[in-house]
């Protein structure tokens, strides 16, 4: 009796001294499976009318083929968009994307199957369409977003999700709307990830975000389930919105296309006009950023490029008003520059300047050109086609020193006497007015002659002005190249210096 009340005293005691460390086991697990609960009411998925066909089509355990491997992605991704529904409104309550939890995330996935079960769906649906472990909260699945306010930290507090996705998306125009927004903020997302490969969670991440947060009517409305979720329906307005979505789809990716193409062809074009620049530094010309957006031909004489702007500025928009008359090859306007320079301008029409470059060539050789008879070459200016948006077409621009004095006309032909300052020295009273008359007169005939052999060069013109040398016999036709015109004698000048010999050179031609 003793032994046995001894005994029995003693598993009494051991009794007592497990219940400190039975009571926190307890606890623990008590805690646990309360924490393990699902946060979110899934009995939507029983009352959304979503087609479930595909799913039902679908046998976990049917041997695979590529007719079951579709219907399990088409099956898998309407139950992966039906169960956003529900994260959806757990971003919109809780602030944050995902699960907290694998035990969590465990459970709201054996509670989605049950649901899915009652609808005489397969009762493995779910654990071969997801893993748990894809609902959990992570830094890493999409720029580092886990809550709602880590979205509004990388994007800013509105997107365009904000205004393209709040309306009723039963809408066509509104849903096409907002799933452009959802392809731009997924851009947005990727960028700021830096990760290439998380493209589908990120766009995942707007989904629930346009769903949860943005839409007023809430993640359960027809237009959200339809539009952002791409749930087909079996109403006629998820019919509807759901081959709506399709259309936008395909459209999107035309876009895309588009947008492929057109920079490839930008890319072509830069590659283009790179060559081309590159061509041009064979002319020895100076690369001038300040003309339009491209660089521009500017000729090595230290001569203003002027702005096709500022020209207009300074002459009224070329007016009639400050019209001067019509030069060798267009019209000359005067102008006051923005700093009260009066200068004339010369609008060049016809010429012979194969290219811009043939052009800033001649005048480079006019701006070297210094003497007292001839105009100051101020700068020039050059508008091209491809870069000029507003049709004035290729045009160029002559900038001289505005001389107050008068024409030709005035100086050859003045109302009295011969102008003195055309004299040397401008002594008046040793002069033959009349001859220096004939002079003039004769050698710009002899400048102008048809035979563009027969014309003078600039210095043997000047020199002939001043008297240096003699004005040759003007022919009136062509000569045969025996004609001693055709060589020097000394003291008189040689019509064509370049023809000593019985060879024509191609320069020599009619005009």
């Amino acid at each position: 009796m003793l032994g046995m009340g001894g005994s029995t005293n003693l598993d009494f005691l051991r009794f007592l001294v497990l219940i400190p460390f039975c009571l926190p086991l307890t606890s623990a697990a008590a805690e646990t499976s309360t924490s393990n609960i699902c946060p979110m009411d899934l009995n939507y998925v029983l009352r959304i009318p979503w087609n479930n066909t595909l799913c039902r089509n679908f046998n976990p355990l049917a041997q695979n083929d590529n007719s079951t491997t579709t219907i399990k992605a088409q099956c898998c991704q309407a139950i992966l968009s039906l169960f956003g529904v529900a994260l959806s409104q757990h971003l919109k309550e809780t602030s944050f994307f995902q699960l907290p939890n694998l035990a969590t995330s465990s459970s709201c996935l054996q509670d989605y199957q049950s649901k899915l079960s009652s609808l005489s769906l397969s009762y493995n649906l779910v654990s071969h369409c997801f893993n748990p472990l894809q609902f959990v909260t992570a830094p890493n699945i999409c720029a580092r977003i886990e809550t709602s306010q880590d979205w509004v930290d990388q994007l800013g507090k509105s997107t365009s999700l904000d205004s393209d996705c709040r309306s009723d998306l039963t809408d066509l125009t509104a849903c096409a709307s907002c799933l452009r927004a959802g392809f731009t903020v997924q851009s947005l997302l990727v960028y700021a990830d830096g990760n290439q490969t998380h493209a589908q969670d990120c766009f995942y991440f707007a989904v629930l975000y346009a769903a949860g947060i943005v839409n007023e009517f809430g993640p359960e409305s027809d237009g959200v389930v339809s539009c952002i979720f791409g749930l087909e329906l079996n109403s006629s307005v998820g019919s509807a919105s759901n081959s709506h979505s399709a259309l936008v789809f395909g459209l999107t990716g035309a876009g895309v296309a588009i947008l492929v193409i057109s920079s490839l062809l930008g890319l072509y074009l830069w590659y283009d006009k790179k060559w081309r620049r590159k061509k041009n530094l064979g002319f020895g010309f100076d690369l001038d950023e300040q003309q339009g957006s491209r660089p521009k031909l500017r000729p090595n004489t230290g001569s203003i490029w002027f702005k096709i702007q500022d020209l207009e500025k300074a002459t009224d928009n070329f007016s009639q008003k400050n019209f001067i008359g019509r030069g060798g090859f267009g019209f000359v306007y005067k102008g006051v520059l923005s700093d009260g320079t009066v200068v004339a301008v010369k609008r060049v029409i016809e010429s012979d300047f194969q290219g811009d470059a043939e052009f800033c060539n001649e005048v480079e050789i006019i701006s070297n050109l210094k003497h007292r008879n001839l105009v100051p070459l101020r700068g020039c200016c050059v508008i091209d086609d491809d870069v000029n948006s507003d049709e004035r077409g290729n045009q160029r621009y002559l900038v001289y020193d505005y001389m107050s004095n008068g024409n030709l006309d005035d100086h050859l032909f003045p109302s009295s006497a011969l102008d003195a300052s055309l004299l040397r020295g401008g002594d008046s009273s040793n002069s033959n007015p009349k001859g220096t008359m004939e002079r003039f007169v004769l050698v710009g005939i002899l400048c102008a002659h048809i035979m563009v052999a027969l014309r003078p060069t600039i210095l043997d013109a000047l020199k002939m002005l001043e008297g240096d040398i003699e004005v040759p016999q003007i022919p009136d036709r062509p000569v045969p190249l025996g004609h001693p015109s055709f060589h020097a004698d000394g003291n008189n000048f040689s019509i064509s210096p370049v023809l000593s010999g019985p060879k024509l050179q191609p320069g020599a031609m009619l005009r």
